[in-house]
């Protein structure tokens, strides 16, 4: 249960923090989260999923206030990609973004932490 809450904040502060700054706040939240979970193996991957969520919500929103379909289609083209695969490289990028931060704080710090 304690997991869940902490994915549904990792979410919420992950969309706000990309809303209200920008991408580069994804690994800096991710690195918190995992700062602060430290104890928990899965605080990286967990960091990861939350900010593929966050911004698969974040494009979400997007879609239903503009027209998303022709920039996709547009920046899609320019790099030779469909549509579909412009959208997952975009949440993996996300994910992957927060997960390398996470797991590179806990590899610096340590379950406990103190340096490993």
């Amino acid at each position: 249960m304690q997991r869940s809450v902490w994915f549904v904040a990792g979410v919420v502060a992950m969309a706000l923090a990309t809303w209200m700054a920008a991408w580069w706040t994804v690994p800096i939240v991710g690195a918190a989260w995992a700062f602060v979970r430290r104890e928990d193996a899965a605080a990286p991957l967990l960091a990861g999923l939350a900010a593929m969520a966050a911004w698969a919500l974040l494009l979400l929103i997007s879609a239903a206030t503009a027209n998303v379909g022709a920039v996709l289609r547009v920046v899609g083209a320019a790099m030779q990609l469909g549509p579909a695969a412009l959208v997952a490289l975009t949440l993996a990028f996300a994910g992957l973004l927060a997960a390398s931060a996470g797991a590179l704080v806990r590899a610096v710090v340590g379950p406990h932490g103190r340096p490993d």
